[in-house]
């Protein structure tokens, strides 16, 4: 009898939790509960099942002679197992900024990605790849990945883009709007991007912005939105 009641309701929270991910990914309309749900439903399985598994030991072995020492081992082997999930990145992180020495600018290739580092986190490094995504990578994956440092002579160079204004438009206004969107782009790096406005030939009125990016191949997007804010200033 025990053990159907186990089994039974072994199954009622595995699809309990496949239920409840289902409804979870189905909150389209409300992403703030979406995100917190899809973020706390893992924890929250994972502490139910380890419950499940004591339980289980309670039920078969409670009256056993050595029930205390089974729990015990039980105990000691969630503790390593947790403990070697929460450091073992932390120490792979140690051990990788000791012999690569990597620093935050520096070009990294790995076998899924290539970027540049934005960030040495204390268990993760986040890097910026050629699409300006941010990648993060756990540092006990990234040590058991072959990855390669550039040379330093792969800095991007400063990049100029001239775009022609709307001629019923204030420049200063494209100006602002320009400036503030490339302080919003995560390819930019230092220095501060310059955005001028400038007469072409004919009279007209053009905008020049000078800028660096994380990669020379990044250029291309920036001058993409820069030309996209343009255009959505002159279509108003």
């Amino acid at each position: 009898m025990n053990l159907m009641v186990f089994v039974i309701t072994g199954f009622v929270l595995f699809f309990l939790f496949r239920l409840l991910f289902r409804i979870t990914k189905a909150l389209t309309y409300k992403p703030a509960i979406k995100k917190g749900s899809m973020a706390l439903l893992p924890l929250l399985e994972l502490v139910l099942w380890v419950g499940y598994a004591f339980w289980g030991v309670y039920i078969f072995f409670g009256d056993h002679l050595y029930y205390d020492l089974i729990i015990g081992v039980m105990v000691v082997l969630l503790l390593v197992v947790i403990a070697w999930f929460v450091f073992r990145d932390f120490l792979a992180g140690v051990l990788l900024k000791a012999e690569k020495a990597l620093e935050p600018g520096q070009m990294i290739r790995t076998p899924v990605v290539e970027g540049r580092i934005k960030r040495l986190g204390s268990r993760s490094l986040e890097l910026v790849n050629q699409s300006g995504e941010v990648v993060r990578l756990p540092y006990a994956k990234l040590s058991s990945e072959v990855f390669i440092l550039p040379p330093e002579s792969e800095e991007s160079l400063p990049h100029r883009v001239e775009v022609p204004l709307p001629g019923d438009h204030s420049p200063e206004e494209i100006q602002k709007e320009i400036l503030k969107s490339l302080h919003a782009m995560p390819w930019i790096i230092a220095p501060a991007p310059e955005v001028k406005i400038i007469k072409g030939t004919g009279g007209r009125h053009l905008v020049q912005t000078t800028f660096h990016t994380h990669i020379g191949s990044q250029a291309a997007i920036v001058e993409e939105r820069i030309r996209r804010v343009v255009k959505d200033h002159g279509s108003r």
